[in-house]
């Protein structure tokens, strides 16, 4: 079942709500757009993320974001503030006290956002989320220049951006809204003290930001190793998951920790 539910100021927002009530829901799921893909996520990933776990009880709801898709651009409300208002909206019409959320790129961000504002946020899904380059970094991307071919050095060479060169080029970071290491490491610590459950899964096409497994502890720290927190390093995926079997495999990941988060407390069978 899906039903539109309106929220933010002047109502001027909408979403889509899929699943049906269940006694022993676990957090419904919010997935804001990602970057200026609509509500329904590259490829449709919201939609069939929503129906996958609408079999199991579990309500999602995915909703665009200010200015991306259907959304108007509001003065005073970016991404934070609509989830905030979606979080809202939910529990005043739902009766849900528990959320999770998160998704691709820019709203694994305004995930991030929201659990660090608003309690009631309890699961974090970070995909290609906040994370710091340094010495792990640095060396799987020594590694990987130096498994290149003479002939591609040159061609990297001459197509480099000017950051390697010496410049002041972007990357992804410069677009994205992230606190200081200092600060998230903070943050992070006090989600993972809060309890906060985490799924934080890391693409190949990150190739900016994240190249090494071991990158995640060094940026986040002892609080990274938490039983809570799962984290799992796929180079072979793209950004996006534009192939049908990388699609399949970030779904059946997204689906398994959705069930195995714990139910509410005062909700337990």
């Amino acid at each position: 079942m899906e039903t539109i539910v309106r929220f933010g100021p002047g109502q001027r927002l909408a979403g889509v709500l899929t699943g049906t009530p269940s006694p022993q829901a676990r957090p419904l799921l919010l997935l804001p757009s990602a970057g200026l893909q609509p509500r329904c996520g590259p490829f449709r990933l919201h939609v069939e993320l929503g129906e996958r776990l609408a079999r199991h009880g579990i309500r999602s709801f995915r909703f665009d974001l200010p200015g991306v898709g259907e959304a108007p651009r509001l003065n005073g409300c970016d991404g934070r503030a609509a989830a905030l208002a979606a979080i809202d909206r939910l529990q005043a019409l739902e009766g849900c006290t528990h959320f999770a959320i998160g998704g691709i790129c820019s709203a694994a961000d305004v995930g991030w956002q929201a659990a660090v504002a608003d309690a009631r946020v309890s699961a974090l899904l970070l995909l290609d989320g906040i994370c710091f380059t340094g010495p792990w970094f640095h060396y799987a991307r020594a590694i990987n220049r130096m498994r290149r071919l003479p002939r591609e050095w040159r061609r990297m060479w001459r197509s480099a951006p000017d950051r390697f060169r010496g410049g002041n080029g972007l990357d992804s970071a410069d677009f994205r809204e992230w606190p200081s290491r200092p600060e998230a490491r903070r943050q992070f610590a006090q989600l993972v003290a809060r309890d906060v459950r985490m799924l934080c899964i890391y693409s190949g096409g990150y190739t900016d930001r994240f190249m090494h497994a071991r990158q995640f502890a060094w940026a986040f720290g002892a609080p990274a190793r938490s039983p809570h927190v799962a984290m799992r390093y796929w180079p072979d995926c793209d950004h996006t998951y534009f192939a049908r079997a990388q699609r399949d495999r970030l779904l059946a990941a997204v689906e398994d920790w959705m069930i195995r988060l714990p139910m509410p407390s005062g909700e337990q069978p």
